[in-house]
Parts: structure tokens; C-alpha cells; sequence
């Protein structure tokens, strides 16, 4: 009758050991995944954000050099030096 005893409470033992085991590896399993889905949604906020950044903030366009003829009798150099500068501030 002991043995009996012995083994029933054994296997209730194991039973609750093996329980709270599974319920803790399911927990951690639903906490990570979690996790896992507020990272990749902050991250696709992160893109949406970049790409509404870049459409609101175009890349700005360099000044294109014009060839400048310094024996043309009509070439003003303070507008030319008034344009360096402005394409330096650009």
C-alpha cells in the first residue's frame, strides 16, 4: 500500500514539474514573440518615417558650373562673386 503511495505522489510530483516547466518555456515562448513583434513594428515606424523624411527633405541639387569667359567685356564680377558665394551657403 506504501508503494502505492510512493509512486502516485512520484508521478503527481513529476506531473507539476514537468507543468510548471512547460508553462514557463510557453511564457518565455509568448514573451519573446512579443518582443519580436514591438521591434519589427517600431522598425517599420522607423522606415515610415525615413521615407516621409526624404519625401519632405529632397536631396538638394548641386549648382551646375558654367563656363565663365573672362575676356567677355560685359562680365560683371561682383554678381559673379555674389553667385560663388550663394553656391557655397547651397
Amino acid at each position: 500500500m506504501s508503494t502505492v503511495n510512493v509512486l502516485r505522489y512520484s508521478a503527481l510530483g513529476l506531473g507539476l514539474l514537468v507543468g510548471l516547466k512547460t508553462d514557463f518555456s510557453l511564457r518565455g515562448a509568448a514573451a519573446k514573440k512579443l518582443e519580436e513583434e514591438e521591434f519589427s513594428k517600431r522598425q517599420q515606424l522607423i522606415a515610415d518615417a525615413k521615407a516621409e523624411w526624404a519625401k519632405l527633405h529632397p536631396p538638394k541639387t548641386k549648382a551646375t558650373t558654367k563656363e565663365i569667359n573672362f575676356d567677355d567685356p560685359n562680365l560683371d564680377f561682383g554678381e559673379l562673386i555674389v553667385n560663388a558665394v550663394n553656391a557655397l551657403d547651397a
